[in-house]
């Protein structure tokens, strides 16, 4: 009897044993990426704005949520590039309207222009 309770006893033991591996650091690193990433992206989710639009659009938030957590890393990485793209391309009209204030200001001020009443000419 004993002997059959201490090969019970070391079989789950074995079953049991944690398993170790070494991780290169670019491994860790996407590791906790992809969790902040997809942390940040259930965030945005819970924003009243976001949760406002999605039930305008008529999409369940908790539907959206549910999908959210079902996605795939290289799925989360893309949906936070496509979300940085479009907001450096809003930010598009702001630095078409500096680069044209800019040149606007440079004609002026070499008296080629007379755009803005508050520069002085540099050749007089």
């Amino acid at each position: 009897m004993t002997f059959s309770a201490v090969q019970m006893l070391l079989s789950m033991q074995m079953s049991t044993m944690a398993q170790a591996e070494m991780l290169s650091t670019g491994e860790v690193i996407s590791r906790y990426a992809a969790h902040a990433d997809r942390d940040f992206l259930l965030s945005e989710l819970k924003k009243q704005e976001v949760h406002d639009e999605l039930v305008a659009r008529g999409v369940d938030p908790n539907e959206a949520e549910t999908r959210l957590a079902a996605l795939s890393n290289e799925e989360i990485a893309s949906v936070i590039a496509q979300m940085e793209s479009d907001t450096a391309g809003g930010n598009g009209v702001v630095g078409a309207l500096l680069t044209v204030f800019i040149i606007l200001l440079v004609t002026d001020l070499l008296c080629l222009t007379k755009a803005f009443p508050f520069t002085r000419c540099a050749g007089r």
